[in-house]
């Protein structure tokens, strides 16, 4: 009998190539069924309604070490909320230094001075160059206004921004924005996106993939999907309910009874406070608003720059009561209006408090004044065309009014430097 060959053992290599091989191969076939899976559970989301999320917008400012805030640089698109590379409202980007034998402006201020729904040329500081290039000034005007900027927010902004730009002239529109004194939370030195949220790597794939896939945007954000079966299905399905909180004091307690509004009919109107704390309100405001004014003034004199405040102008003075109820000016009001016993008498008193801060730091020699009082007492808004019904921005005729009047004021303090006056 011919004797039988033992059986050869398969090498080791071969052992692993087949493991791993089929490990792929098992891979590839989850992956395949995974795919079909969620390939029809998208057609499906799709076809119930379901998509995905639109991606959310850029928010219109970022956080700052030294402002708390201001304009995102590079915002393209739409005019209104164009920005240059610098973070300003303009279409084309500046040199630090200013070009030869000109005169930079540098307008600062809040929205009044950016210019909401506003063509760059009939904005307050695009009026500015404007005429002063008509009088024969090579002028630069630099438009630095922001949304919801105080006078402290200026204030930074002029020192750590502004005066790098070397500017001959600063103008501050101080409106009723401006004129409110709210102190930001400042970090000096931090990183500019020290307080952006970032996300982690998975987070991050999850939103970017909600932007494309309904599937996604199930697993990114489910109280969607809740939203969506609930409205699909009909199905009673709502947040899961907190425990109760346990006996306690504040839990056994009775509501308490929400207060009536003041001026509201069960209330009647306020009543002004006694005329020593009006006294003490208005002096702790001028100081509270002048002090930023003042670092602002000793700021732009160390540095030869000259500077104007030009005091708050609307129809502040003659307005019926439908006229102030329209008004967005409430939030601006609320502690003067518990004062003086009502928005009217507190709208004009913070107007004239307001020009009294500015036209006490001009009084010390470090500043100038376009003063805007009288003129806001011969204003209405049924008179004239220069104003908005909020009582706060300007229409295109109340800029391109205000930017003649500041260039022509500009224009006549730089002829009059220039022959050796004042």
């Amino acid at each position: 009998m011919t004797p039988i060959p033992p059986a050869r053992r398969p090498a080791p290599e071969a052992s692993v190539c087949q493991m791993v091989g089929g490990l792929l191969r098992l891979a590839f076939a989850v992956a395949a069924v995974l795919g079909v899976v969620g390939a029809g559970l998208e057609l499906g989301l799709r076809a119930a309604g379901a998509g995905p999320r639109a991606a959310a917008e850029l928010t219109q400012t970022v956080p700052d070490g030294w402002t708390g805030f201001r304009l995102r640089p590079g915002v393209t698109g739409q005019e209104d909320y164009v920005t240059n590379d610098l973070g300003m409202h303009a279409p084309r980007t500046y040199t630090l230094a200013p070009p030869p034998e000109s005169l930079r402006v540098a307008v600062l201020g809040s929205s009044v001075v950016y210019g909401l729904a506003t063509p760059f040329a009939d904005t307050i500081p695009g009026v500015v160059e404007r005429e002063l290039q008509r009088a024969g000034h090579r002028a630069e005007v630099l438009n630095f206004g922001t949304h919801r900027y105080t006078i402290v927010h200026l204030s930074a902004q002029l020192q750590a921004y502004v005066h790098q730009f070397r500017p001959d002239v600063v103008v501050v529109v101080v409106d009723l924005q401006v004129g409110l004194v709210r102190w930001p939370d400042v970090h000096p030195g931090a990183a500019a996106d020290e307080e952006i949220e970032k996300l982690g790597w998975w987070e991050a794939l999850l939103k970017r993939g909600s932007e494309r896939s309904a599937l996604v945007a199930v697993f990114d954000d489910p109280r969607r999907t809740r939203r969506w079966v609930r409205r699909a299905t009909g199905l009673p399905l709502r947040p899961r309910r907190l425990p109760a909180p346990g006996p306690s004091r504040e839990a056994s307690a009775p509501p308490p009874v929400p207060a009536v509004p003041q001026g509201s009919p069960a209330a009647g109107p306020p009543s002004p406070g006694a005329p020593e704390e009006r006294r003490a309100y208005e002096e702790r405001r001028e100081r509270e608003l002048a002090a930023p004014m003042a670092a602002m003034a000793a700021f732009c004199a160390e540095r030869s720059i000259a500077l104007y405040f030009v005091t708050p102008w609307g129809p502040y003075f003659d307005l019926t009561e439908d006229e102030l109820a329209a008004m967005s000016v409430r939030h601006f009001l609320e502690e003067a209006a518990r004062v003086h016993g009502g928005e009217r008498e507190a709208l004009g008193a913070e107007v004239e408090l307001i020009t009294r801060a500015a036209r006490r730091v001009a009084a010390r020699g470090s500043a100038r004044v376009i003063d805007m009082l009288e003129a806001s007492r011969r204003s209405s808004l049924r008179t004239s065309p220069d104003f908005t019904e909020d009582g706060v921005h300007l229409s295109p005729t109340g800029k391109a009014t205000l930017g003649r009047l500041i260039a022509e004021r500009i224009g006549r303090d730089v002829e009059r430097r220039l022959v050796g006056g004042d």
